[in-house]
């Protein structure tokens, strides 16, 4: 059989992936260009001579004139156990020609697909990870910690066919209810509001106390996908305050005209009533601090490649989380990119599915896809592949 990796030309590439189901975009074209510190090559798959996959391998420099090389989310190809020994071969010699000691995989092989409320689910694709093996990969821990892999070995992702409000959970459906009654709007933008959106991940790092990308890497992911784009949800404080006064005044001149056997109906004004009154009090509070214009409080960037809309990144104003603005936000990012896309894949979760990150998430009622995980294929004689790999991982860990 005839079995090849040659250089690909970025259009040949991206029409390859284009409405391929397998298509991540950490294996799109233009990735290398994102992840800066690191060389890259553009490979396409050839099996007789016909292009049958792609894959963007990353090249980062090690001591000694070595190399590692890592393929992230990919390759995008026929994972038949009986082309990867043919696959394995032809990797080797690329490793080799890199001075590569190792190349790590993280390919879109899925282990099970399920809904969190499941228990019992199905292992896929167990003959594809032993097909790996086989040919002289080695399969890393199927850990369920976050952060234990380079990509989580955990998504969850959205099929966005027929999608609508239905879908969400009962808290999900009130969320997006309340943000919307309270004012909130959400609208799409490029990046002319990178701006807005960087102050919001800001916030975001600043409450949850960690460090996350800033302005010019917003800004370079929106200028390099032209597809890409930002969800952003306002807040008009001055007109929020006119629709609360205005449903104040209703609202009293209903109990005005009430008879007074309609006590039910009463008791239910009073207590609106004195909702409104709260909110009231607490918008004069909010205006006296941040004005009466139009204020951004949350916001998503999303990236579509393939048939999937990657949601990367979200960041909310704490100071406005009454308006439920987060769950809005989320689901109009949805509702955009089910126009052209079949999928969106809200992001790593925690395998133990107990984190403050699927808590969120769930709303949405995702699909929870568990991957492979890595695969390492040692490309150099044992001892030298041993000693630098471990090096590598101490230096990664820090």
């Amino acid at each position: 059989m005839k079995y090849e990796l040659k250089p690909l030309d970025e259009t040949t590439y991206d029409e390859f992936n284009r409405g391929n189901q397998m298509a991540t975009l950490l294996q799109s074209y233009q990735w290398s260009t994102i992840k800066e510190g690191w060389g890259s090559l553009h490979l396409g798959i050839y099996v007789e001579n016909v292009l049958s996959g792609t894959m963007l391998v990353l090249k980062r420099h090690l001591p000694l004139g070595r190399s590692m090389l890592y393929i992230p989310k990919g390759p995008i190809m026929d994972y038949d156990p009986e082309l990867m020994p043919h696959f394995v071969q032809e990797l080797k010699k690329i490793a080799k020609k890199e001075h590569a000691v190792f190349v790590k995989m993280d390919p879109p092989i899925l282990r099970r697909k399920f809904y969190v409320e499941e228990t019992d689910t199905e292992i896929l694709n167990e003959s594809v990870a032993h097909a790996l093996i086989q040919a002289g990969f080695e399969q890393g821990p199927l850990t369920l910690n976050l952060h234990d892999t380079i990509q989580p070995r955990f998504q969850a992702v959205v099929a966005l066919q027929e999608f609508d409000l239905t879908r969400l959970t009962k808290k999900g459906r009130q969320g997006v209810k309340t943000a919307i009654k309270r004012g909130v709007t959400v609208k799409r933008y490029g990046v002319e509001k990178v701006d807005e959106f960087a102050a919001l991940m800001e916030k975001t790092a600043e409450r949850q106390g960690i460090s996350l990308r800033g302005k010019d890497y917003f800004k370079r992911l929106l200028e390099t996908y032209p597809e890409s784009f930002l969800m952003l949800g306002t807040i008009d404080l001055g007109k929020r305050q006119q629709e609360v006064q205005a449903a104040l005044n209703q609202t009293a001149e209903q109990l005005a005209q009430l008879a007074e056997h309609q006590t039910k109906k009463r008791t239910k004004l009073l207590e609106t009533s004195a909702s409104l009154e709260k909110e009231a009090a607490r918008l004069v509070d909010e205006i006296a601090q941040h004005g009466t214009g139009e204020l951004f409080i949350s916001g998503t960037l999303s990236i579509p490649y393939g048939q999937t809309s990657e949601l990367l990144y979200a960041g909310m104003d704490e100071t406005f989380k009454h308006y439920m603005p987060a769950y809005l936000t989320w689901y109009a990012s949805m509702e955009e990119a089910a126009k052209s896309y079949q999928y969106c894949n809200l992001g790593g979760i925690d395998g133990h599915l107990n984190d403050g990150l699927i808590g969120f998430k769930k709303n949405f009622h995702p699909e929870i896809h568990e991957y492979s995980g890595e695969f390492d294929l040692p490309t150099t004689n044992r001892l030298v592949y041993g000693i630098i790999k471990k090096a590598y991982e101490k230096r990664t860990q820090k």
